[in-house]
């Protein structure tokens, strides 16, 4: 006890800190699983940290019919077991109805104790598992990695060119890589090379070098902004001039960053409105907050992932229904072009069919901004659960 008690007093304390004084009076409670520590916490800390923002807006602007919403957070640093006990200990000793989570491995991990309990849980990985039959109580802002892989496909065969694949093995990385290779035998387009790369890499100069003897034009990148960068910058060095086609977590602000000038051109499946587009009526908000790296995608999607929450919970309020896990599913499960804030593309989800969008923009970067390249949307009918269903097989 002692210890769980200095964990959610560290976090309330912390979220004091960056604002949010009405969390401590809340009556509504949500959970929330983070990941502040590990690799992959350079898309984990913002994302977080867009979901308190998120809140706290909601907070400030009426809460949940006058109510306003606690979030216990619990740091599990991108690990299964401890991920798995937090979000036990969330449901047991809390009673949240819902969850927000974090990564690939540690949301799979997370599936049968969602389920058992009708919990609701929202990550922030994008697989094609998030469909009613495998995990009923998974809603997310944005399309599936799988359906990102199928639109960057189309966008190869649209420019006439030749894919090459790097990713890193495992998690979201290989997830959508059958689907790709699935996209690219029916649009014809020819995968030349397929390589492997880390998180972190120090040089990718024998991916390069092998791409560029296959003859690759566009590259598809499943990784992170760290990955992307290496890669970018090495094609640059070896004289390749092919594009990379980077997936939600590699294409980001901190990809532009880091790889500056050399940046330029190349693509990403950006899955938020870009920062600074008004046309999204909280983007205001978003800009206004002081949050450090407000303008990059995490931040903005953990943002939405709470306005769609709160959506949520709104129309069981009007409804006067209580806020539970299988009262949040039955309300997600009418959602129509709902787009939360504005800040990801329109959410249409039935009780057939989870999967959040078929918008799958195209970003390119552009004077050193990410730019809408190409507002391509994939036809439900034929990569929609009630489609695919059939066919589809777990990750292993």
């Amino acid at each position: 006890m002692r210890k769980t008690f200095t964990v959610v007093v560290a976090l309330v304390a912390m979220a004091a800190v960056l604002g949010f004084s009405a969390m401590a009076q809340a009556e509504i409670v949500v959970g929330a699983i983070s990941n502040r520590t590990a690799p992959t916490s350079d898309a984990g800390i913002p994302h977080m940290d867009g979901v308190l923002y998120g809140w706290n807006w909601v907070n400030n602007h009426g809460g949940i019919c006058g109510e306003k919403v606690k979030v216990v957070e619990i740091e599990c640093g991108y690990d299964q077991p401890r991920t798995v006990a937090a979000f036990k200990k969330l449901v047991r000793s809390y009673k949240v109805p819902l969850v927000h989570g974090f990564g690939t491995p540690d949301s799979l991990a997370v599936v049968p104790f969602s389920t058992r309990t009708k919990t609701i849980y929202m990550p922030l990985s994008y697989l094609m598992e998030w469909n009613p039959e495998f995990a009923p109580y998974y809603f997310v802002t944005t399309s599936t990695y799988s359906h990102a892989g199928r639109s960057a496909v189309q966008l190869v065969k649209k420019e006439g060119g030749k894919l090459a694949l790097i990713y890193n093995p495992g998690g979201f990385g290989e997830n959508p890589i059958a689907d790709i290779k699935d996209e690219a035998k029916k649009q014809g387009v020819e995968i030349v090379a397929e390589e492997h790369i880390g998180y972190v890499p120090t040089d990718a100069v024998q991916q390069v070098l092998k791409f560029k003897k296959a003859g690759a034009t566009h590259i598809w990148m499943g990784n992170t902004n760290s990955a992307m960068t290496v890669l970018a910058k090495d094609l640059k060095r070896q004289g390749l001039d092919a594009k990379i086609i980077g997936n939600v977590y590699a294409a980001d602000e901190a990809f532009i960053e880091l790889a500056g000038p050399d940046a330029e051109g190349h693509y990403g499946m950006y899955t938020t409105a870009a920062y600074g587009d008004m046309s999204a009526p909280a983007m205001k908000a978003v800009m206004a907050s002081d949050y450090k790296n407000k303008n990059y995608t995490a931040f903005i999607r953990g943002w939405a992932q709470a306005l769609m929450a709160a959506e949520a919970m709104n129309r069981l309020c009007k409804a006067d229904k209580k806020i539970t896990g299988p009262n949040l599913k039955e309300a997600f499960e009418t959602f129509k072009d709902i787009s939360p804030g504005g800040l990801v593309p329109p959410i249409t989800i039935t009780k057939d069919d989870h999967f959040a969008s078929m918008v799958v923009p195209v970003y390119v970067v552009k004077d050193g901004k990410w730019t809408k390249f190409w507002d391509n949307t994939l036809d439900r009918a034929k990569v929609g659960w009630e489609a695919v269903k059939d066919s589809w097989k777990p990750s292993k």
